[in-house]
């Protein structure tokens, strides 16, 4: 079987693992919730017991690892392999990189997630064997990838990608990054939560999730956001379905920067509504769409669902660690 692959996603929601063996087969997997209050150690640690986790469901110990590789929302610098900012997170001017190295006793690698998750599909997912792809990834905020001629495109500083900060509405809602407008200020589970809040707390609009979370709607799981959409709770269904179109605008965008073979949508939201909010993604998408027609362009689901992102961690593990 050769050495393991361990790959594990950090979100703002929760933290995902899974074992990789060298032909790409996942053999275990873990998962945890993310607890925002714990500091960068406690998290360090809580990613080692989901790995633990996974390792014990594939029936492997540490000594069958050969790589570790960890998703992180954050652009990634290439050239020292940390995190520059992590605002779903509330960190700042966190070595990551060095402090997992001390809670894992071994080198680990750190890629952005979205950039993770696109590879994911690219390689064993909805667009395996295309080139060139951008991917989507709708969870506690807006994750994207660019993959041109078959490599990860990093750019300037590792930022390229960071597709849910492109600005599809001038001047519009505010975003976590500072600025107004981003895609991910629209489409995310944090974009959710601020106009939940606003349309409940403040307009008194009548919705299921008072009473399935009370106040707390900032970051509600996509399984209540799948119950409360599909029983047609108007609240739940005017704001993911707006903020599908604008996600639609956003891939507008690249197909007009790019032009690339596939774009794939992924994400704990789209894992739960993708088929449900697929058509406001497109409606938005062919609203704005320059010279193409909407049928040419090659919109997909994520095959591989919340496997995509720690599985694209294990497999940049394993390149970089050369397993």
């Amino acid at each position: 079987m050769g050495k393991l692959a361990l790959g594990l996603d950090l979100g703002g929601t929760k933290i995902a693992a899974v074992v990789m063996t060298t032909d790409g087969e996942i053999v275990g997997r873990g998962r945890k919730r993310t607890i925002l209050a714990d500091d960068p150690e406690q998290t360090a640690q809580r990613l080692r017991r989901t790995a633990e986790k996974a390792l014990a469901e594939a029936k492997a110990g540490w000594p069958e690892v050969g790589s570790v590789g960890i998703a992180v929302p954050s652009p990634v610098e290439p050239a020292t392999g940390e995190m520059l900012n992590a605002p779903n997170l509330r960190w700042e001017g966190v070595q990551a990189r060095k402090l997992f190295a001390a809670a894992f006793e071994r080198e680990v690698f750190l890629e952005n997630d979205g950039n993770c998750g696109t590879l994911a599909e690219q390689q064993f997912g909805a667009m395996k064997g295309l080139p060139n792809v951008v991917g989507f990834f709708v969870g506690t905020g807006l994750g994207g990838g660019i993959i041109l001629g078959g490599r990860l495109h990093r750019g300037l500083h590792g930022l390229a990608g960071e597709l849910g900060h492109m600005v599809v509405a001038v001047g519009g809602h505010p975003c976590s990054c500072g600025n107004c407008g981003c895609a991910e200020a629209y489409c995310s589970k944090a974009a959710f939560g601020r106009q939940f809040r606003r349309l409940i707390q403040r307009r008194g609009r009548p919705s299921s999730l008072t009473q399935e979370v009370g106040d707390e709607l900032d970051n509600v799981r996509s399984r209540l956001l799948a119950k409360a959409y599909e029983a047609g709770d108007e609240v739940v269904c005017t704001v993911l379905n707006e903020g599908a179109a604008m996600l639609g605008v956003a891939v507008a965008n690249l197909m007009a920067a790019l032009a690339p073979d596939g774009i794939v949508l992924g994400g704990g939201v789209m894992q739960a509504l993708g088929k449900e909010l697929l058509p406001f993604v497109r409606g938005g998408m062919a609203r704005n769409l320059f010279a193409l027609d909407p049928k040419d362009v090659n919109l997909k689901l994520s095959r591989l669902g919340d496997d995509a992102v720690p599985a694209g961690a294990a497999h940049v593990g394993r390149r970089r660690g050369a397993v």
